[in-house]
This record gives structure tokens, sequence and C-alpha cells, in this order.
């Protein structure tokens, strides 16, 4: 066996093993059962062609490559693999029969057994596969392939074969062994650093797919060369129709110019870039949040950078509406927000201003802080149960500022829940009605009262007239109305002056008041004209009149008395028309036009006098 021949059987096998690794790298692949079958008739079959083309020696020995690629076998395709190409290789071995069948199987499971242990040892990183380890691992192989020859063959043909076969053998096969390793590491770590990169490029595009942003490629003048969104609204139109467009093609010039500006600083920058942006999308329009970085692009092409695009628009209006919220918290009604438990959590401004605690002084305390004692208990458990059932209350309720002074305010308390429908805070607004209230008096002291004196009006007496008349026909009651006018009053007014005869009335109206009852009423109807109503004077008309002539004599001789004003004391008695009311179906005008009319009556019978009602009137 030359040389040659030994050489050239090893290129073929070399050619036939590297074809199959190049077409199945996936041979190698943990679980691809297929592969691995495919890989191990393909490795089998290159033997049986190695030896079918391979010449027998003098001693009958097949001297071929099949060491070198069932050691190949064994080390990079495992142990499937190598049993299969060992089965083809050494079942054709037997097949062809002849003297050197046994260190021709020797020959096979030899070179599996080597090739598995060094697998062993690479992945238990005892070995690593270099050329030069894979030709000491062929040389060794070899070697020992030639003892197995010398030893197994009978008659002195061991020696003879060593010696034809060791210089080939030692010469080409340790070199095909370490050319064959290198290609198929080569070629395995090829395909892992491919399977790699489909793998990460896999991953990438899931994770660009479930991001919710819009990410993009722009070279320098602004053109899209990339669109990765998951999310079509963020778009201004469909990326296929955006690719290769520039930036003038979806946005306004000043708005372009200003992304071109960004994109210049971003290449001459190594941070990251940010951006605030608005822009018309499929989805409305919407604000984004821009993050740029410089991206490596291959040579001869314009630099460009990849372009994280985030929509902040639903951020930007719950910022808008919390910057409204603390607008409108600092408002001029006072307000405070509590949580569940009516613990002070938040006051602003116009709280301090109106109840007189400071943020520090509230803040902790509980709502108790401003109650003033006027409510009681049912009047709060009215106010809870409105806000548990309805979420809010709405009403006048009187407080207690920090000083003490007790006052009235216009108070809104709205419940916050959240999503379990729990509530979590309590927001109260309230308004000082001080003012208001004072106002409302004011109003009603106008209508019902005379601002002279303070008595109530005709309106007001009136009013009580009704209401007393209404009484006494349900109650089988009687009263009297008196119509009193002060004598020679217009002496007073022409002599002394409307000031002084001011002074008068006002002096009238107290001594009239302190002489009847606080059921009692005493109006002033204009001018020197006093009304007094008297109620509750009993069913019986004789008793009820005794009562009504008594106190209108003691109003007489009180009215009578000297008026002193300074240095002055004027003297201006009483005319007093009485008529008593009660169960008969009389109207209030009618009543008040017979107590004038007695009123005369007593004038004409000489002033200071009393006089009723008498029908003969």
């Amino acid at each position: 066996m030359t040389l040659n021949a030994v050489v050239q059987n090893a290129v073929m096998l070399l050619a036939l093993c590297w074809l199959l690794a190049f077409t199945t790298r996936s041979w190698n692949r943990s679980g691809q059962l297929s592969a691995q079958l495919l890989a191990g008739l393909w490795f089998g079959s290159a033997c049986i062609i190695g030896m079918l083309i391979t010449s027998v020696g003098h001693t009958g020995i097949i001297l071929d490559a099949r060491t070198v690629v069932l050691s190949m076998a064994g080390l990079f395709g495992g142990p499937l693999v190598a049993t299969i190409a060992g089965t083809l290789a050494g079942g054709y071995r037997l097949w062809l029969g002849g003297p050197g069948v046994v260190p021709g199987l020797a020959n096979v499971v030899l070179p599996i057994a080597l090739g598995l242990a060094y697998g062993c040892a690479y992945r238990k990183r005892l070995l690593g596969i270099g050329f030069w380890q894979l030709l000491a691992f062929g040389l060794l192989l070899h070697l020992a392939a030639l003892a197995l020859i010398a030893l197994m063959l009978p008659n002195g043909l061991g020696a003879a074969a060593v010696r034809e076969a060791a210089l080939p053998a030692l010469l080409a096969l340790p070199i095909a062994t370490a050319t064959l390793g290198v290609l198929l590491k080569d070629l395995l770590e090829r395909d892992k650093t491919e399977q790699a990169l489909r793998f990460s490029e896999a991953r990438l595009r899931a994770i660009t797919q479930a991001m919710p942003d819009l990410l993009m490629v722009l070279d320098e003048d602004g053109r899209y060369l990339e669109i990765l969104c998951a999310e079509r609204s963020l778009l201004y139109d469909d990326p296929g129709k955006l690719l290769g467009r520039r930036l003038h093609d979806v946005m306004p010039e000043e708005e372009e110019r200003r992304f071109l500006d960004f994109i210049q600083l971003t290449l001459s920058s190594d941070v990251p870039q940010l951006i605030e942006y608005c822009l018309p999308t499929q989805g409305g329009l919407k604000v984004f949040e821009g993050r740029a970085l410089p991206l490596e692009q291959p040579e001869g092409q314009k630099r460009a950078v990849v372009w994280l695009s985030r929509d902040i628009t639903e951020r930007v209006n719950t910022e808008l509406e919390r910057r409204i919220a603390a607008i409108a918290f600092e408002s001029q009604q006072g307000m405070l927000i509590t949580d569940a438990q009516n613990r002070i959590l938040r006051v602003n401004r116009a709280f301090t201003r109106i109840s007189g605690y400071s943020p520090a002084e509230a803040i902790g305390q509980t709502t108790a802080l401003l109650a003033s004692g006027k409510h009681g208990p049912e009047f709060y458990r009215s106010m809870w149960s409105s806000i548990e059932t309805t979420g809010v209350w709405e009403g006048e309720i009187w407080n207690r500022r920090k000083s003490g002074e007790i006052f009235p305010e216009w108070l809104t308390v709205s419940a916050v829940r959240n999503a379990l429908g729990e509530v979590t805070h309590y927001v109260a607004a309230f308004t000082d009605i001080t003012d208001r209230k004072a106002a409302e008096e004011r109003i009603h002291n106008l209508a019902f009262y005379d601002p002279l004196t303070g008595l109530p009006n005709r309106r007001l007496l009136l009013d009580r007239l009704h209401q007393a008349m209404a009484a006494n026909r349900r109650g089988n009651q009687l009263g009297a109305l008196m119509f009193i006018d002060l004598d020679n009053f217009k002496n007073i007014n022409d002599l002394h002056g409307h000031q002084t005869g001011d002074q008068v009335l006002r002096i009238a109206a107290e001594r009239l008041h302190a002489e009847v009852r606080a059921s009692d009423t005493v109006a002033r109807l204009g001018g020197d004209e006093f009304v007094v109503m008297l109620e509750n004077l009993g069913d019986d008309p004789l008793r009820a009149a005794g009562q009504a002539e008594h106190i209108g004599m003691k109003l007489l001789n009180s009215l009578d008395r000297p008026y002193r004003l300074a240095d002055l004391a004027l003297y201006s008695s009483a005319s007093i028309g009485v008529v008593l009311f009660g169960a008969e179906a009389s109207s209030s005008d009618e009543l008040m036009k017979r107590a004038d009319m007695s009123m005369y009556e007593a004038k004409i019978s000489g002033k200071n006098a009393l006089r009723f009602f008498d029908p003969r009137m």
C-alpha cells in the first residue's frame, strides 16, 4: 500500500465527511434524533466507500481512513452517531472477510472509543480541540491501530503489515484527523453561532413586538430605514409606506428641522438624548418621549440613530390634571383631605385662613378638631348616612376656629373609593358664610322689622296676626289687637326736629316692649303708630277684655311718663283702641280697621285714653 493511495483515500473521505457536516450540521444538536441517524449513516457510508476504493496490501490488511472518520464521529457526533457509523463500517468489514478481519473490526471499535473518550475529556474541559491537539490525538490513534494489527495478525503477518502500513498511516492519517477535526469543529461552531444569532434575532423580534413603544432607525437625513411597532395606532401611516420616506413627508417643516437637529445632536454624543414631541397618528394626536442613540452602520452608508418613542399622552394628561387639581385645591374655598378614619392628611391655605390652624397643627388630627358642639349626634348620623349612601353630603354646619369663635360654613364632603369600592379618603370643601348669614339677617330685618325701633313692621305683624287668628280658632282662644297712636307727637317733630322725634319713638318702643309678655307682639306701623297683639287670653270674653284693659292701662301709664333727652323733658301721651278676636271669622284687615276706629274714639274722648271696639261705631 503506497502513501499516495492512503492520501487519496483520506482526502476522499475528508471531502465526504465535510460535505456531510456542511449539509447536516444539525446532527450535533441535542434532541435532533433524525439528524443524528442521518449523520451516523453518512459517516458509516463514508467508511464503506473508503474501503471499496482502497486496494488490499500484500498482508491482506485494508488500510484506509476509516479510523479518521470514526474517531471524529465519536468526538463530535456522540455515542449514537458513532455507534451507527461503527455498525455499518464493522458489518461491511466483516462481510469482506480475509485474514485482517479481526484487526479490521478492532480498528472500528478503537477510534470510536478514543473519539468518545476525547469528547468526554473536552466536555469536562480537560482537553481542548485545536489543530495540534487533534494532530497528537491522530498520532496516538494510529499508533494504537498499528499496535493492534501487530498483535492480532498471526504467523508474523502482524510485523509485515506494520512495516507495510506504518509509514503511510503515520504520515497521512494523523494530519487527516487534525484536518477533519478542525473542519468539523469550525462548521459546528459556526452552526452554533448561527443558531445563537437566529435565537437572538427571534428573541429580539419577540421583545420588540411585545414592546408598547415605537422603534425606528433613521439616517442623518431623516430617512426611515427601519420601523418596528406592534401598536399601529402609534404610527402616522403604515410602516411599509413610511420606509424610505423622509421626515418632511410626514410632519411640518418646523418640526422636521427640530428632529434633524436632534438627530445631529445624538450622532455627536455618546449618551442617550431625549426629546418630547407631539405628532398626529392613526390613533389621534399623541405626545411622545423620544430616546435616541447612534447606531453603527456598514462602511459607505450614512450615519444613523436608533430611536425609541414612548407614548406619554396619558402621563402628560395625568400631569395636567394633577396641576389643575393642585390649582383647584389652592382655591378660595377651605379644603382638607382625610383618610378613611377622618385623620387630616392635607389642607390648603384657605383652610388656614378660615380656621386659624396651620398645616402642622391640623395634619394628623381628626376633623373633631373643628367641632363646635352646636350639633347633636343625630345631625352627624344623618350626615354620615348620606355620605355612605350617596358618596356626598352638602349643607350648612357650624364649626369652631382656633380662636374659639364659632362660625357658620357651607360644607361639601365627598368620599373617595378605590377599585374595590372601599372608602380610602374624604375630601371636604367649605366656605365661611358668616358674612352671607349677616347679610341674610340684614335683608330679613329690612323686610320684616322697622329700622328705627327694631320692632316688627306691618308685614311681620300681619303674618303673626294670621297665625294667631288660626291658632285661636283651633284652640277656641281669644286675643286682643291694640292700635296705639302717640298724642301731640307732631308738635315734638315741629318744635324739636325729626331727630328728637325719632329718639322719642325709640323710647316709646322700648316702653311698650317692656310692659308686655314675651309671647306678645309689639309692632310699629309707621310714624307714631304702634300695634300690640296679645295672645292666649282665654276663652271668656269678659276675662279676656279685663286682661286687655289691664295691659292697656299699663301701656298708657308708661307712655305718659316724661321723655328725657339730654336737657329736654318732653311729654306725649297715647290713645289706644282695642279689639278682641277669636272664633269669629274676621279678616286681619277688618281687625286692623276696628282697632284703628277704636283708637280714634279714644282721641275724640280727650286723648290719653283706651277704648274697646263697639259694633255701633
